[in-house]
């Protein structure tokens, strides 16, 4: 991956019938112009309500992913812990299965998305391997993003991360 590189909101390869849908997340579109070596796959399900985030990996183990849903729907909220003027900086898009879309979630920026819908099936490709000591978060309330639905359920540790104001590391600056 580049560095430097935005959050981008990518189209792949999709199609919805009376069967249900189909999506072809890789390879990324060669108009895309992002080079991503996919190392390990991670899949989630999640209850309507659910948050999850806003999770990283320090350096030097940073890790950037690309994320899709096959199943439900999510508000998917990225920050921006890079040193530089748009420290803090939060995005948040929809995603759903129906749309044909992916994001792209660079190193260096804190990730997290509520479910909102019962069984939304959220699914992670990440360009390095999980360095379980290198894993972190930063308090998914503290991002100043206005979450759609009551929050219906977190993980111990993810109530436990610090604020961002809090949060004392920087990244290193985009190019």
């Amino acid at each position: 991956m580049t560095p430097g590189t935005e959050p981008q909101l990518l189209e792949i390869v999709s199609s919805q019938d009376s069967r249900g849908t189909f999506a072809k997340p890789f390879p990324l579109p060669a108009a895309s112009g992002i080079e991503f070596e996919v190392k390990e796959i991670f899949s989630t399900s999640s209850g309507r309500g659910v948050v999850r985030g806003m999770h990283f990996q320090f350096e030097p183990d940073q890790i950037a992913k690309i994320v899709w849903v096959t199943t439900g729907s999510i508000f998917d909220v990225l920050v921006d812990l890079r040193d530089h003027d748009g420290f803090g900086t939060a995005y948040s898009w929809e995603l759903n299965s129906t749309a044909g879309n992916a994001l792209l979630v660079p190193a260096g920026f804190a990730h997290g998305f509520q479910s909102l819908e019962a069984g939304s099936v959220v699914n992670y490709a990440v360009d390095d391997v999980f360095s379980p000591g290198r894993d972190a978060g930063i308090r998914w309330d503290s991002v100043g993003v206005s979450w759609p639905l009551a929050v219906t359920e977190m993980s111990a540790r993810d109530t436990a991360h610090p604020s961002l104001d809090d949060f004392d590391y920087r990244f290193t600056s985009p190019a």
